[in-house]
């Protein structure tokens, strides 16, 4: 294997730098991780899978990423190749055995920066069914890397399982992280990208934070700072950072309306997701039309990239005024403006946006306008010769930001998934409930009637 000193450093790319600052800044390292499992509805062949596993190492490169300190920043190295890892394999009796044993993983923390990017487990459940959990570094995988990493490691065990020809191998990140770092040496570009967002956060006013957990926060801070005109609390708490997620499911004939109208329409499903849930917020925080999310953009527009694995995935902040006279029709079309223009930006840092918005409007660290961070996760895999998966995603046990949606179609029924990672310090299961009927009800009433106006909607669901 090449010596340490032999291999190329490079430094982390904006995706990774997002992930490493939850990382630097908090006090529970388990922040940064993201731990999955996927569940066939057979018995896989053991060895078979742990041969694929092996394989899977060799063709996505992410997976022999290592990390290493320099001073006071942090370099990354592919290795060419890395020793084989003993799998573990487990066997549950029963579901409760089999939560209570991923859940302790998820929350023990995957220590990057001492070789250890990952953890694997295949375990067997109480139906005598396989499954592979993975507890992931953000810093070497978002989400859909992760659903990439999947896809192609199942795609590997069916090709040696059948006596098939390997699928193609994947794209190599590497490729992405110096496309990313030539970036922040294109000066031109990146200056002009620079501009959009000073003028983004220069010409629109200052959000307002609209929790899902109504204005109680923000009401006891302008009390305790004495600023009747605050509208952004600290709602960032670095050490009351415990969470727990709540999966709710989207019944069938629900979740087909809504892929339906987005196809329709030529509308993403997070804009219309985040329309609904935006709606509800604004019932909850005095009817304001001003609010921000965060949605996290997977940029991966090419062939290229959504055949690669590896940490691609940047936040960005969607600061929308939509006023109540507007159709539920327009609302989308606003939303869907502003989205296209930060994602015509997104290869600039998150980081850096984020600095120009505390420096423009004056927030201490502790203040962020978004009450949620939001993803739209299409991880559900098809058969593979007859075999389902079911996906799932697991509690880290710790969180940065008051809360992060996901959701996931679920191809065994043709509903959908949505994940509640929330934190409990001030939100509670009914905040989270709340949200999620309330926003079904918005968009079963706005994809009957597009002419419905944002005011009709809150006084429905009010």
């Amino acid at each position: 294997m090449a010596k340490a000193s032999d291999l190329t450093r490079y430094d982390l790319i904006p995706s990774q730098n997002s992930m490493y600052y939850m990382f630097k800044f908090s006090l529970h390292k388990n922040v940064m991780q993201i731990p999955t499992s996927v569940t066939t509805d057979t018995r896989l062949d053991i060895d078979t899978l742990k041969r694929a596993m092996k394989i899977e190492v060799a063709r996505n490169d992410s997976l022999r990423l290592r990390f290493f300190r320099t001073g006071d920043s942090i370099k990354q190295s592919f290795l060419p190749s890395v020793p084989d890892r003993e799998i573990p394999v487990v066997a549950f009796a029963t579901r409760q055995e089999e939560e209570a044993y991923l859940s302790a993983d998820a929350q023990k923390s995957v220590r990057f920066l001492r070789g250890e990017t990952y953890r694997m487990v295949i375990f067997t459940n109480c139906e005598g069914h396989t499954g592979i959990y993975f507890n992931v570094s953000h810093i070497i995988m978002d989400a859909i890397g992760i659903g990439v990493f999947y896809a192609d490691l199942f795609a590997v065990y069916d090709a040696l399982a059948n006596g098939k020809e390997l699928p193609p191998p994947l794209e190599r990140y590497e490729d992405a992280v110096k496309d990313d770092l030539a970036y922040l040496k294109n000066e031109k570009k990146y200056e002009k990208d620079k501009q959009f967002f000073i003028d983004y956060w220069s010409n629109h006013g200052k959000p307002f934070y609209a929790g899902v957990h109504g204005p109680d926060l923000l009401l006891k801070q302008r009390e305790k700072y004495k600023d009747p005109d605050l509208r952004v609390p600290d709602a960032y708490d670095l050490v009351h950072d415990k969470c727990d997620i709540l999966r709710l499911h989207v019944a069938p004939e629900q979740a087909q309306k809504i892929f339906n109208f987005c196809r329709e329409t030529n509308n993403a499903p997070e804009n219309v997701l985040l329309l609904g849930m935006r709606t509800h917020c604004s019932s909850i925080n005095f009817r304001t039309d001003d609010t921000l999310q965060i949605v996290m953009c997977s940029r991966r527009a090419t062939l290229k990239t959504k055949r690669m694995s590896g940490c691609l995935a940047q936040p960005l902040q969607l600061h929308t005024v939509i006023p109540e006279d507007k159709t539920f029709k327009e609302a989308l079309e606003i939303m869907f403006s502003v989205r296209a223009q930060l994602y015509r930006r997104a290869d600039f840092p998150y980081m850096h946006a984020r600095k120009l918005q505390m420096d423009i409007l004056h927030y201490r660290n502790s203040q962020g306008p978004s009450c949620m961070m939001f993803t739209w996760l299409p991880l559900a895999f098809p058969e593979t010769n007859g075999i389902h998966f079911t996906f799932r995603s697991h509690n880290p046990g710790r969180y940065i930001m008051p809360m992060y949606v996901f959701a996931v179609p679920t191809l065994e029924d043709g509903g959908m998934d949505l994940y509640y990672l929330y934190r409990t310090s001030y939100i509670t299961k009914e905040h989270i409930t709340a949200l999620h009927s309330n926003a079904l009800r918005v968009l079963m009433r706005g994809i009957d009637d597009p002419g419905v106006t944002i005011g009709e909607l809150l006084d429905e669901i009010s």
